[in-house]
C-alpha cells in the first residue's frame, strides 16, 4: 500500500517530536520489498508450465508430443509473470530466504543514512519490508548497552501486529515514540545537540 503524503509527515513529525528531547537519533524505513526474489518467478514458471502441460494432456488427444511444449512454454510465461503478484511471490518464496534478505538490506540501509556514526552511538533505525511482512530494529552500542533485554523484541512484536491489522503508520509512529522515551531517560538532549541523521522516511 502506497504512503501518502499525509502518512510521510505524520511519522516525520513523531520523529521530530521524539528527538526534541533527547540526543539520540531515529532512523524509520518503511519499503516495499527487500530484494526482487528472481528464484520465486522461476518456481513458479516451473509450476504453471507443469499444470498447464497436465492440463492439456488429460484433456485433449494428439499425437505429436512437441504440442506440449507449446503449451508449456506459455503456461511458464504466464507463471513467471504473476510472480510479480505479492501473494504468489510470498508463497514461492522460502522463509528462510525472505529473513535473510530482509535483515542484509536493513544492514545497508543502517549503514548507508550512517546511523551507526552519531556522537553517543544512539542510533535507532526502525526498519519495514512490506512484501516480507518484516520488521527489523537495528540499535548502535551506546542505546543497546541501556535497555532492557527484551526492548526490541517487544518494540518488534507490537509493530509487527499493527501492521498486520493494515496500521503501519500508526504503528511507527508508536514505535518512534516508545524508542523516543527510551532514549530521553537515558540520553536527555544536550545544550549542542545537532540533528545527525535524516528526520525523513525511507521508502526505497
Amino acid at each position: 500500500m502506497r504512503i501518502t503524503t499525509k502518512e510521510k509527515s505524520q511519522i516525520e513529525d513523531a520523529i521530530k517530536r521524539a528527538e526534541s528531547e533527547t540526543s539520540g537519533e531515529i532512523l524509520p524505513v518503511i519499503l516495499k520489498h527487500s530484494d526482487f526474489y528472481p528464484a520465486a518467478h522461476f518456481r513458479m514458471a516451473i509450476v504453471v508450465g507443469f499444470l498447464a502441460s497436465l492440463i492439456f494432456y488429460n484433456a485433449y488427444d494428439f499425437d505429436d508430443p512437441l504440442s506440449l511444449l507449446w503449451v508449456q512454454l506459455p503456461g511458464m510465461i504466464l507463471g513467471y509473470l504473476l510472480a510479480f503478484l505479492s501473494f504468489f511471490k510470498r508463497l514461492f518464496t522460502m522463509k528462510a530466504e525472505m529473513t535473510e534478505e530482509v535483515h542484509q538490506r536493513a544492514i545497508e540501509v543502517y549503514f548507508e543514512n550512517k546511523v551507526s556514526m552519531t556522537r553517543d552511538r544512539t542510533g535507532i533505525m526502525i526498519f519495514v519490508s512490506e512484501l516480507e511482512r518484516k520488521v527489523e530494529v537495528l540499535a548502535d552500542c551506546g542505546i543497546n548497552s541501556q535497555v532492557e533485554k527484551n526492548y526490541w523484541d517487544t518494540l518488534v512484536a507490537e509493530l509487527t501486529a499493527s501492521i498486520g491489522k493494515g496500521e503501519k503508520v500508526e504503528g511507527m509512529v508508536l514505535a518512534i515514540e516508545s524508542c523516543g522515551k527510551s532514549l530521553q531517560e537515558n540520553f536527555p538532549i544536550k545544550d549542542d545537540d545537532t540533528n545527525e541523521v535524516s528526520n525523513h522516511l525511507i521508502t526505497e
